[in-house]
């Protein structure tokens, strides 16, 4: 109990108090003195805000008296005139506005002021411009992007080391001096029930990218057969490698080569192969174009199989 005293009077900096005989009288929790000290705090802001408003109803008061005293010059000065007492009025006819000159500071600080919602919007325009150069300059463009298509967590964890992987075999496609190959990991199981997919956008992107030809090359494993229909999208692999007994039809079977183990990945898969999309006119790709893509992939491909099957 005198340690938890102890501890309470360093988080409080107050002793507990005693009651009569000895026992501790519970003093005000923490949580008690912050809010006294904020109403303490929220009282003196509203004094302080009645004393203000106070001054400005005095000082308004006094310009009113000293406007309407003015509005009453002016009267007996005009009824002055009309009766003939007066041909001519200084106060009226002949005031002068005083200029009233401004510092620099002043000028800077008025033209914001009538300036602030146009200043606002082009510093608004100002960002996103800057944000779009910034990654237009910033951002590479990758020379190669392979296609992951597995629902496996720890694969998807692999993306960097496979990447670095196959960029062993491509060369500078873009001309930008540097090899870099981006993996696009998209998650595709057989589960007809599994609606996450379709929440996350994860069968939008898997059309894009089977729509186009900017991702020849692609990993999967069966779980995605019913939904890429591999024999139709794949190139028949079995007549360039007939002697490879690691290809079968239009994929070259991972598990049984030190793929896993390359890229980084801990533990065992017994589903996953690498394949490349057939030449076909596509949604967003000509046949033309497929070809150019696949002339590209294709001694990638070659490369891997090579050595992998060592």
């Amino acid at each position: 109990m005198a340690e938890q005293d102890k501890k309470a009077e360093e988080i409080t900096g107050h002793e507990p108090e005693k009651q009569a005989g000895g026992e501790k009288k519970k003093g005000k929790s923490l949580f008690e003195t912050a809010r006294e000290l904020e109403q303490a705090e929220r009282r003196k802001q509203e004094l302080a805000e009645r004393e203000h408003q106070k001054q400005q109803a005095e000082a308004d008061y006094k310009e009113r008296e000293k406007y309407g005293e003015q509005l009453e010059a002016d009267k007996r000065e005009l009824i002055r005139l009309k009766q003939g007492i007066a041909s001519d009025s200084d106060t009226i006819f002949e005031e002068k506005q005083e200029k009233r000159h401004y510092t620099l500071r002043q000028r800077i600080g008025n033209f914001f002021y009538h300036n602030k919602w146009w200043l606002g919007i082009a510093a608004f325009f100002a960002v996103v411009i800057g944000v779009l150069i910034y990654d237009d300059v910033t951002t590479v463009e990758p020379d190669m992007i392979i296609l992951q298509l597995s629902a496996d967590s720890e694969l998807a964890l692999r993306t960097e080391g496979t990447a670095q992987y196959f960029e062993q075999f491509v060369p500078d496609l873009n001309g930008d001096g540097q090899v870099k190959v981006a993996v696009y990991c998209i998650p595709v199981t057989n589960d007809p029930n599994n609606s996450t997919n379709y929440y996350n956008g994860d069968s939008s992107k898997l059309v894009v990218e089977m729509q186009s030809s900017s991702a020849m090359l692609v990993l999967a494993d069966s779980a995605c057969k019913d939904t890429i229909m591999p024999e139709q999208t794949f190139q028949d692999l079995s007549q360039q490698f007939s002697d490879n007994p690691l290809v079968s039809g239009y994929s070259f079977d991972l598990t049984k080569t030190d793929f896993l183990k390359k890229i980084g990945y801990e533990g065992e898969l017994d589903d996953l192969y690498l394949g490349i999309r057939k030449v076909q006119k596509l949604m967003f790709a000509t046949e033309e174009k497929m070809q150019a893509s696949y002339d590209q992939a294709f001694p990638v491909l070659e490369q891997v199989i090579s050595d992998l099957s060592k």
